[in-house]
C-alpha cells in the first residue's frame, strides 16, 4: 500500500477537489471526462476507476475443430467483451440437408454421430451461436474466414433487467418439470423447455460479457462475486435440462420424484427472494431446508428406480449450487 498525500482545492461556492496521481491515472488510463467510482466507508473514501474494457480485434482460428468446439470458442471471445473478431474456418463441400435440432438432442454440434457427414457446416455452426448473442451480427463473410462485430455499446443498463430474467426463466424452468412430473411424467409439456435454457444462456452470456467489459457497476470489488453467481445459475439451467432429457427417456418414474424434485423447486424460489431481500432469515432457512433434503434423500435412495437415481443425481447438483449461491450472497453483503 502507498500513501499519498494531496492538498484539497476549493473551486467555486462549494466543491471541493484533489488531484489524483499520475502514475495511477496511467495504470487505469484515466483521462478527463472518465467517470470514477468513489465508496464511503465512515471516514474512509475509496476511489475505483470505470472498468470501460476496449480489447483489440482478434482472430479466431476454429480450422480443424469439431462443432461443439467452435461453439465454445466464439461464445468465448463474446463473454469475455470482444467488440470485434474474425473467425477462420473450414469449408465443406458436401454435408447433410439441415434440419432443426429437436428437443432432447444436440447431435448437429457432434460430427460422425451414426457415421453421418456433420448436419451444420463451421459457418451454419457460428451464424447459430451469433444468433444467440446480444448485440453482435456477422458484418463480412467470405468462404473461410467472417468478421463478427458489436452493433451498439455494451453498458450496465440493461444488466439488472438481463440478471432478473435468469431468475424467472429458471423458475418458469422448474415449474414446466415439476408439472410434468406431477401430470405423471408428461413428455409434451417438455418438448420445448429447450426454448427456456436457450434463453437462460443468452442472458447469462450477456451478463458475463457486461461484467467482463465493465465490472459489477452497484460495486466493482463485487465483479468476480457476481461473475460466478451468473455463471452458478447457468449451470442450474443445464442441470434442469439434463433432468428434462432424462424424463423424456424414462420409461420408470414414480411420485417420490415428485417430491425430489420439488425440493429443490422450493430451494430455487428461497434463493431469488434470498437475493432480492437479504435476510439472515433467508440465509438460515436455505441450509435447514438443504440438510431436510439430503436426508430425504438418503432414506428415499434404495427405493428409486434407475431412471430416478439418475435424475436424483441431478438433483443433488442444483442443492449444492444453490447453498454455493448462498455464500455469494452473504459475501455481496459484506
Amino acid at each position: 500500500m502507498i500513501r499519498i498525500k494531496r492538498k484539497v482545492i476549493k473551486q467555486g461556492h462549494n466543491t471541493l477537489t484533489i488531484t489524483l496521481p499520475k502514475q495511477w491515472n496511467e495504470k487505469h488510463q484515466i483521462k478527463s471526462g472518465n467517470e470514477l467510482e468513489v465508496m464511503e466507508e465512515g471516514d474512509i473514501l475509496t476511489i475505483f476507476p470505470h472498468k470501460n474494457v476496449q480489447l483489440p480485434q482478434i482472430t479466431l482460428d476454429v480450422r480443424g475443430l469439431s462443432p461443439i468446439v467452435i461453439w465454445r470458442f466464439v461464445a468465448s471471445a463474446y463473454r469475455v467483451g470482444y467488440d470485434e473478431f474474425k473467425i477462420l474456418f473450414d469449408t465443406i463441400e458436401t454435408k447433410n440437408r439441415y434440419s432443426a435440432f429437436s428437443y432432447n438432442t444436440m447431435n448437429f454440434l457432434y460430427p460422425g454421430v451414426n457415421d453421418q457427414n456433420p448436419v451444420l457446416s463451421p459457418i451454419e455452426v457460428i451464424q447459430l451461436i451469433v444468433n444467440r448473442c446480444i448485440g453482435i451480427e456477422i458484418i463480412d463473410q467470405k468462404r473461410d474466414w467472417c468478421l463478427i462485430k458489436e452493433m451498439g455499446e455494451t453498458t450496465n443498463k440493461e444488466f439488472d433487467n438481463a440478471l432478473r430474467r435468469i431468475f424467472l426463466l429458471l423458475m418458469s424452468f422448474a415449474e414446466e418439470i415439476f408439472k410434468s412430473i406431477e401430470c405423471g411424467n408428461n413428455k409434451e409439456s417438455l418438448k420445448s423447455v429447450h426454448l427456456i435454457d436457450t434463453n437462460i444462456d443468452r442472458f447469462t452470456d450477456f451478463c458475463l460479457r457486461v461484467l467482463n467489459k465493465k465490472g459489477y457497476e452497484k460495486d466493482s470489488r463485487k465483479t468476480p462475486i457476481m461473475h460466478t453467481t451468473i455463471f452458478l445459475l447457468e449451470m442450474i439451467g443445464d442441470e434442469f435440462k439434463k433432468i428434462s432429457i432424462h424424463l423424456l427417456e424414462a420409461e420408470n418414474t414414480t411420485k417420490k420424484l415428485e417430491n425430489l424434485f420439488n425440493i429443490q423447486n422450493q430451494q430455487l424460489r428461497r434463493f431469488y427472494e434470498l437475493f432480492y431481500n437479504f435476510s439472515d432469515k433467508k440465509c438460515l432457512e436455505i441450509y435447514e431446508e438443504d440438510n431436510k433434503g439430503h436426508l430425504y434423500n438418503v432414506d428415499l435412495f434404495e427405493s428409486l428406480s434407475t431412471d430416478e437415481k439418475e435424475m436424483l443425481h441431478h438433483m443433488k447438483k442444483i442443492g449444492v449450487y444453490i447453498t454455493s449461491l448462498t455464500e455469494l450472497r452473504i459475501d455481496l453483503e459484506r
